[in-house]
Protein backbone atom coordinates (compact mmCIF):
# COMPACT_ATOMS: atom_id res chain seq x y z
CA UNK A 1 0.00 0.00 0.00
CA UNK A 2 1.33 3.47 -0.73
CA UNK A 3 0.36 6.45 1.48
CA UNK A 4 -0.71 9.56 0.17
CA UNK A 5 0.78 12.53 1.06
CA UNK A 6 -0.53 16.56 0.56
CA UNK A 7 2.45 18.42 0.54
CA UNK A 8 1.70 22.33 1.99
CA UNK A 9 3.89 25.05 2.31
CA UNK A 10 6.31 22.93 0.88
CA UNK A 11 9.63 24.78 0.22
CA UNK A 12 12.43 22.65 -0.94
CA UNK A 13 10.73 19.29 0.04
CA UNK A 14 12.10 18.48 3.56
CA UNK A 15 8.43 16.47 4.45
CA UNK A 16 8.19 14.81 1.19
CA UNK A 17 12.29 13.50 1.65
CA UNK A 18 11.43 12.64 5.07
CA UNK A 19 8.63 10.27 4.35
CA UNK A 20 10.99 8.94 1.25
CA UNK A 21 13.58 8.35 3.82
CA UNK A 22 11.15 6.67 6.33
CA UNK A 23 9.65 2.99 7.02
CA UNK A 24 7.54 3.61 4.02
CA UNK A 25 10.74 4.66 1.67
CA UNK A 26 9.45 4.00 -1.91
CA UNK A 27 5.85 3.19 -1.13
CA UNK A 28 4.99 7.15 -1.43
CA UNK A 29 2.90 9.24 -3.33
CA UNK A 30 2.44 12.69 -3.31
CA UNK A 31 -1.53 14.03 -4.99
CA UNK A 32 0.26 17.41 -4.96
CA UNK A 33 2.12 20.14 -3.04
CA UNK A 34 1.73 23.78 -2.85
CA UNK A 35 4.26 26.44 -2.63
CA UNK A 36 4.66 29.85 -4.24
CA UNK A 37 8.42 30.65 -3.94
CA UNK A 38 9.51 30.29 -7.44
CA UNK A 39 12.95 29.03 -5.89
CA UNK A 40 11.88 26.96 -3.93
CA UNK A 41 9.35 25.62 -6.37
CA UNK A 42 12.02 24.91 -8.69
CA UNK A 43 13.96 22.51 -6.28
CA UNK A 44 10.77 20.44 -5.54
CA UNK A 45 9.34 20.18 -9.07
CA UNK A 46 12.72 18.76 -10.05
CA UNK A 47 13.71 16.64 -7.01
CA UNK A 48 10.01 15.01 -6.99
CA UNK A 49 8.76 15.31 -10.86
CA UNK A 50 6.01 12.91 -10.29
CA UNK A 51 4.54 15.60 -7.76
CA UNK A 52 1.26 17.67 -9.10
CA UNK A 53 1.82 21.57 -8.31
CA UNK A 54 -1.02 22.97 -6.68
CA UNK A 55 0.56 26.38 -6.59
CA UNK A 56 -0.95 28.95 -3.74
CA UNK A 57 -2.46 26.92 -1.12
CA UNK A 58 -5.13 29.61 -1.31
CA UNK A 59 -5.65 28.54 -5.10
CA UNK A 60 -6.47 24.30 -4.03
CA UNK A 61 -9.79 23.60 -5.49
CA UNK A 62 -10.26 21.30 -1.89
CA UNK A 63 -14.12 19.77 -3.36
CA UNK A 64 -12.03 18.17 -6.77
CA UNK A 65 -8.73 16.96 -4.58
CA UNK A 66 -7.68 13.50 -4.60
CA UNK A 67 -8.06 11.81 -0.90
CA UNK A 68 -4.79 11.53 0.51
CA UNK A 69 -3.41 9.63 3.93
CA UNK A 70 -0.98 12.71 5.27
CA UNK A 71 -0.90 16.16 5.72
CA UNK A 72 2.14 18.37 6.17
CA UNK A 73 2.44 21.81 6.70
CA UNK A 74 2.98 25.11 8.43
CA UNK A 75 2.35 29.07 8.46
CA UNK A 76 4.96 31.56 7.34
CA UNK A 77 6.61 31.97 11.01
CA UNK A 78 7.40 35.33 10.63
CA UNK A 79 4.52 36.78 12.90
CA UNK A 80 5.35 34.71 16.21
CA UNK A 81 8.95 34.06 15.42
CA UNK A 82 11.68 35.64 17.90
CA UNK A 83 13.98 36.70 15.13
CA UNK A 84 11.05 38.87 13.90
CA UNK A 85 8.79 41.16 15.68
CA UNK A 86 6.30 38.32 16.91
CA UNK A 87 3.34 40.17 15.81
CA UNK A 88 -0.36 38.30 14.49
CA UNK A 89 -0.74 41.74 12.43
CA UNK A 90 1.73 40.56 10.05
CA UNK A 91 -1.33 39.12 8.14
CA UNK A 92 0.89 35.22 7.63
CA UNK A 93 -1.03 33.16 9.91
CA UNK A 94 -4.07 34.12 8.13
CA UNK A 95 -3.10 30.93 5.66
CA UNK A 96 -3.26 28.62 8.57
CA UNK A 97 -7.39 29.22 7.51
CA UNK A 98 -6.88 26.91 4.21
CA UNK A 99 -4.80 23.91 6.11
CA UNK A 100 -7.84 24.02 8.38
CA UNK A 101 -10.48 24.03 5.38
CA UNK A 102 -8.67 21.11 3.57
CA UNK A 103 -8.41 19.32 7.11
CA UNK A 104 -11.92 19.57 7.58
CA UNK A 105 -13.11 18.82 3.96
CA UNK A 106 -11.01 15.45 3.45
CA UNK A 107 -10.75 14.30 6.67
CA UNK A 108 -6.97 12.69 6.13
CA UNK A 109 -5.67 10.15 8.85
CA UNK A 110 -2.87 12.32 9.68
CA UNK A 111 -1.68 15.92 10.08
CA UNK A 112 2.03 16.58 10.73
CA UNK A 113 2.39 20.13 11.64
CA UNK A 114 6.12 22.32 12.33
CA UNK A 115 6.44 25.47 12.96
CA UNK A 116 9.15 27.85 15.28
CA UNK A 117 8.60 27.13 18.97
CA UNK A 118 7.87 31.00 19.76
CA UNK A 119 4.25 29.60 18.54
CA UNK A 120 3.92 28.16 22.45
CA UNK A 121 4.57 31.46 24.02
CA UNK A 122 1.87 32.89 25.73
CA UNK A 123 0.83 35.41 24.01
CA UNK A 124 0.25 33.47 21.26
CA UNK A 125 -2.58 31.19 23.76
CA UNK A 126 -5.61 32.57 22.27
CA UNK A 127 -4.56 32.32 18.73
CA UNK A 128 -3.05 28.64 19.04
CA UNK A 129 -6.16 27.27 20.92
CA UNK A 130 -8.37 28.67 18.52
CA UNK A 131 -6.56 26.31 15.96
CA UNK A 132 -6.27 23.44 18.38
CA UNK A 133 -10.37 23.41 19.19
CA UNK A 134 -10.88 24.08 15.50
CA UNK A 135 -8.67 20.50 14.47
CA UNK A 136 -10.54 18.82 17.47
CA UNK A 137 -14.17 19.42 16.53
CA UNK A 138 -12.72 18.85 13.20
CA UNK A 139 -12.25 14.76 14.90
CA UNK A 140 -8.78 14.74 15.65
CA UNK A 141 -6.77 14.43 18.82
CA UNK A 142 -2.98 15.63 18.82
CA UNK A 143 0.61 15.63 20.43
CA UNK A 144 2.72 18.53 20.14
CA UNK A 145 6.36 18.85 21.75
CA UNK A 146 9.47 21.17 21.26
CA UNK A 147 12.51 19.01 19.58
CA UNK A 148 15.75 20.27 18.98
CA UNK A 149 17.98 19.24 15.85
CA UNK A 150 20.61 18.04 17.82
CA UNK A 151 19.05 15.37 19.89
CA UNK A 152 18.29 13.47 16.25
CA UNK A 153 21.60 13.39 15.17
CA UNK A 154 22.73 16.36 13.59
CA UNK A 155 25.45 19.06 15.47
CA UNK A 156 23.36 22.42 15.84
CA UNK A 157 20.91 23.87 18.46
CA UNK A 158 17.87 23.90 16.20
CA UNK A 159 14.29 23.61 18.14
CA UNK A 160 11.17 23.92 16.41
CA UNK A 161 7.51 22.68 17.86
CA UNK A 162 6.16 20.22 16.43
CA UNK A 163 2.11 19.04 16.13
CA UNK A 164 0.69 15.71 14.94
CA UNK A 165 -3.08 15.37 14.71
CA UNK A 166 -4.18 11.93 14.41
CA UNK A 167 -7.87 11.45 13.25
CA UNK A 168 -10.18 9.56 15.38
CA UNK A 169 -13.02 8.60 13.03
CA UNK A 170 -12.98 5.18 11.94
CA UNK A 171 -11.14 3.68 15.05
CA UNK A 172 -7.80 5.53 13.57
CA UNK A 173 -7.09 6.63 16.79
CA UNK A 174 -7.09 3.17 17.85
CA UNK A 175 -3.91 1.91 16.24
CA UNK A 176 -2.31 4.80 17.56
CA UNK A 177 -3.53 4.96 21.09
CA UNK A 178 -0.10 4.57 22.79
CA UNK A 179 1.60 6.94 20.17
CA UNK A 180 4.52 8.76 21.06
CA UNK A 181 7.31 12.04 20.08
CA UNK A 182 10.35 9.69 19.06
CA UNK A 183 12.75 9.47 21.36
CA UNK A 184 16.50 11.16 21.88
CA UNK A 185 19.23 9.65 20.69
CA UNK A 186 22.78 10.04 21.21
CA UNK A 187 24.79 12.40 18.80
CA UNK A 188 26.76 10.26 16.64
CA UNK A 189 27.34 13.18 13.51
CA UNK A 190 29.77 16.00 14.68
CA UNK A 191 30.53 19.15 13.47
CA UNK A 192 34.34 17.67 12.10
CA UNK A 193 31.62 14.93 9.87
CA UNK A 194 29.64 18.24 8.61
CA UNK A 195 32.67 20.61 7.70
CA UNK A 196 34.06 20.08 3.82
CA UNK A 197 37.84 19.14 4.01
CA UNK A 198 38.70 21.93 1.29
CA UNK A 199 36.51 25.55 1.44
CA UNK A 200 36.89 28.08 -1.18
CA UNK A 201 39.64 30.73 0.15
CA UNK A 202 35.94 33.43 -0.60
CA UNK A 203 34.05 32.15 2.36
CA UNK A 204 37.10 33.18 4.89
CA UNK A 205 36.64 36.64 6.37
CA UNK A 206 39.31 38.74 6.40
CA UNK A 207 40.66 40.66 9.88
CA UNK A 208 38.99 43.60 9.19
CA UNK A 209 35.98 42.05 8.52
CA UNK A 210 36.53 39.60 11.75
CA UNK A 211 37.14 43.21 13.73
CA UNK A 212 33.88 44.90 12.78
CA UNK A 213 32.15 41.87 13.81
CA UNK A 214 30.33 43.16 16.87
CA UNK A 215 29.81 39.75 19.21
CA UNK A 216 26.64 40.74 20.70
CA UNK A 217 24.82 40.03 17.66
CA UNK A 218 24.85 36.51 17.93
CA UNK A 219 21.68 34.99 17.73
CA UNK A 220 22.72 31.53 19.25
CA UNK A 221 24.43 32.44 22.58
CA UNK A 222 25.45 28.78 23.06
CA UNK A 223 26.46 27.46 19.80
CA UNK A 224 27.13 23.97 19.37
CA UNK A 225 30.90 23.27 20.07
CA UNK A 226 32.75 19.89 19.09
CA UNK A 227 36.23 19.66 18.61
CA UNK A 228 37.00 23.44 19.56
CA UNK A 229 35.39 24.88 16.29
CA UNK A 230 31.89 26.34 16.72
CA UNK A 231 28.87 27.00 14.49
CA UNK A 232 26.94 30.24 15.34
CA UNK A 233 24.14 32.37 14.00
CA UNK A 234 25.45 36.46 12.99
CA UNK A 235 23.12 38.90 12.01
CA UNK A 236 25.35 41.06 9.49
CA UNK A 237 23.10 44.15 8.39
CA UNK A 238 20.22 42.77 7.89
CA UNK A 239 20.96 39.32 7.18
CA UNK A 240 21.39 36.51 9.15
CA UNK A 241 24.57 34.06 8.30
CA UNK A 242 26.25 31.07 9.67
CA UNK A 243 29.62 31.48 10.92
CA UNK A 244 32.02 28.66 11.47
CA UNK A 245 34.79 30.13 13.83
CA UNK A 246 37.87 28.10 15.98
CA UNK A 247 40.57 30.01 17.67
CA UNK A 248 42.09 30.89 14.28
CA UNK A 249 39.76 31.44 11.23
CA UNK A 250 36.62 33.00 10.84
CA UNK A 251 34.44 31.75 7.26
CA UNK A 252 30.67 31.58 6.30
CA UNK A 253 29.43 28.59 6.18
CA UNK A 254 29.43 26.93 2.71
CA UNK A 255 25.67 26.11 0.89
CA UNK A 256 26.60 22.17 0.87
CA UNK A 257 27.46 22.47 4.69
CA UNK A 258 24.35 24.31 4.75
CA UNK A 259 22.46 21.47 3.53
CA UNK A 260 24.44 18.58 5.56
CA UNK A 261 23.42 20.27 8.83
CA UNK A 262 19.44 19.73 8.00
CA UNK A 263 20.44 16.03 6.40
CA UNK A 264 19.67 17.14 3.19
CA UNK A 265 22.09 16.03 0.27
CA UNK A 266 24.57 18.24 -0.72
CA UNK A 267 23.90 19.63 -4.04
CA UNK A 268 19.98 19.56 -2.95
CA UNK A 269 19.49 23.46 -4.07
CA UNK A 270 22.36 23.88 -5.64
CA UNK A 271 21.57 22.22 -8.70
CA UNK A 272 18.70 23.91 -9.56
CA UNK A 273 19.62 28.19 -7.76
CA UNK A 274 22.01 30.22 -6.60
CA UNK A 275 23.94 29.74 -3.50
CA UNK A 276 22.07 32.95 -2.05
CA UNK A 277 18.93 31.35 -3.01
CA UNK A 278 20.38 28.00 -1.86
CA UNK A 279 21.38 29.86 1.75
CA UNK A 280 17.33 30.57 2.18
CA UNK A 281 15.97 27.50 0.97
CA UNK A 282 18.38 25.39 3.86
CA UNK A 283 18.11 28.51 6.67
CA UNK A 284 14.55 27.73 6.45
CA UNK A 285 14.01 24.04 5.62
CA UNK A 286 12.86 21.67 8.03
CA UNK A 287 15.51 18.86 9.68
CA UNK A 288 14.91 16.19 7.97
CA UNK A 289 15.97 13.58 10.48
CA UNK A 290 13.64 15.25 13.48
CA UNK A 291 10.69 14.52 10.75
CA UNK A 292 12.02 11.15 9.49
CA UNK A 293 11.80 9.85 13.20
CA UNK A 294 7.92 11.24 13.87
CA UNK A 295 7.09 9.26 10.07
CA UNK A 296 8.54 6.71 11.17
CA UNK A 297 6.69 6.53 14.98
CA UNK A 298 3.34 7.53 13.56
CA UNK A 299 3.06 5.35 10.10
CA UNK A 300 3.90 1.63 11.91
CA UNK A 301 -0.17 1.46 12.45
CA UNK A 302 -0.96 2.51 9.21
CA UNK A 303 -3.04 -0.49 6.61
Amino acid sequence: MKIKLLDTFAWVGGFHLALEQSIWKENVECVGFSEIDKFAKKVYSERFPNSKDLWSITDIDIDNLEDFDLLTGWFPCQDVSVAWKQSLEGGRTILVEYLLQILEKKQPKYFVFENVKGLMNKKFTDFRESIFDRIEQAWYDFHYKILNTKDFGLPQNRERVFIVWVNTLNNYWLEQSCWTFPKWKELTTFLKDILEEEVDEKYYMNEKQIAGVNKSNYMDRKPYNINKSHIGTLKIGGDVKRIEYNEKTWRYVTPTEYARLQWFPDNWSTDYVSNSQAYKQMWNAISVPVVKAIFDNLLLGIE
